[in-house]
């Protein structure tokens, strides 16, 4: 992430929980405001709900990437924006981007819209290769001009009125450019890429990597020629390759000639995961589907001791023990994963009796599994 100095060290001490924004982003997002009211694209509700109130300052922190290595691990850096000045319209880009990128081609929602376009497959010709490809660093790559033009041109494919594109490019200008946070005393702004913590940052990337997709993936030869199937989660990217690995070699070449993003490529005749999921192939071209547990994976699960309420506590074995039963497709395979399961939950504390119910419930609820939900989530202290 590159940084540059945004002022003076704060006078406020260090540890108090508001300290403000700077003035001249305040400034600027009523004036953007007021712009937007005047020419009636936004009305007096909305930018009441934009314009933010005693905000929380963002703060810069990395968390540890130890499934990538478990000593001196590197880091993801995160800017925490709740509640920042930022924040309002970061989430209203995201309401208004979240439905054009959930309609681009390559687009996955979750592991369980992956599984149902995997078992849609059935079978694959034996000599097709199941590939991934990860984008390093996509979010902190993302030059601003490229970025939001990429989101524009989104916009205009949609139908969007030329006053909302302008609204939200306005917008957007503002959430990248101007994306302050303090790390230890000092303030800093974010000068290339989008900051992880914002709402507006899955969709922006998304709409990023679906502009590099039209551009430079769907026109291309080898892939218009060999690529069977092309599926993306946000930076993660799986594709079943009818070719040669020669031919393979030479589009990853292609994909890696853009300085901006950098792929990494990984293929096998066998086996390979995609989120947490291992896809195996069988001679046949069967594709059945395993769980994918990474090298540096450690029992983590809640201690029953823990003080959680009893409800939480049991709920947590029934989740587990439907994932297994919704993702792993071999019976065999299946039943050695829900008693390697039962097994941590076992060293965690929770009591076989609960233990049984939950494997047991999981299983009589499987056919259910697929009923909609309407999840509550509420902020709380």
């Amino acid at each position: 992430m590159k940084m540059r100095g945004a002022g003076p060290r704060p006078a406020t001490p260090i540890g108090q929980d508001r300290i403000g924004a700077p003035p001249n982003i305040a400034q600027k997002i009523k004036t953007l405001l007021e712009f937007h009211e005047q020419e009636g694209t936004i009305d007096n509700k909305l930018r009441t709900f934009l314009t933010k109130t005693d905000p929380i300052t963002p703060i810069f922190y990395l968390l540890p990437k130890i499934h990538k290595q478990l000593f001196k691990p590197p880091g993801r850096p995160v800017v925490s924006l709740t509640d920042s000045i930022l924040s309002p319209p970061a989430i209203v880009l995201e309401k208004i981007l979240t439905p054009l990128v959930k309609a681009t081609s390559s687009f996955i929602l979750d592991t369980n819209d992956f599984l149902g376009l995997i078992r849609a497959l059935d079978t694959i010709p034996s000599s097709s290769l199941p590939v991934t490809w990860d984008v390093s660093s996509l979010y902190t790559s993302i030059t601003h001009e490229k970025g939001i033009l990429a989101v524009d041109r989104l916009l205009n494919e949609a139908g969007t009125h030329i006053k909302i594109r302008r609204f939200c490019t306005d917008l957007l200008n503002l959430v990248l450019r101007d994306n302050y946070f303090m790390f230890e005393d000092t303030f800093y702004i974010q000068q290339q890429g989008t900051a992880m913590g914002s709402h507006v940052a899955p969709p922006y990337a998304i709409a990023c990597m679906s502009s590099f997709e039209k551009n430079f993936v769907y026109t291309h030869p080898l892939f218009q020629t060999h690529s069977r199937i092309w599926r993306r989660y946000i930076d993660d990217i799986f594709c079943i390759w009818d070719g040669p690995i020669d031919s393979l070699i030479s589009f990853d070449k292609h994909l890696n000639v853009w300085p901006e993003l950098k792929f990494t490529l990984q293929y096998n005749m066998d086996r390979i995961s995609f989120l947490d999921i291992l896809i195996c192939k069988k001679d046949g071209g069967e594709l059945p589907i395993d769980l994918f547990l990474k090298p540096t994976d450690r029992n983590s699960l809640l201690h029953y001791n823990s003080c959680h309420p009893p409800s939480i506590k049991n709920a947590i074995p029934k989740s587990q023990f439907q994932r297994i039963n919704r993702i792993v497709s071999d019976e065999t395979t299946k039943n050695t994963r829900l008693n390697e399961m039962q097994q941590k939950f076992s060293n965690r504390g929770y009591p076989q009796k609960t233990l049984l119910q939950a494997k047991h419930t999981s299983v009589s609820n499987k056919a259910n599994d697929n009923n909609k939900r309407i999840p509550f989530v509420s902020t709380f202290t």
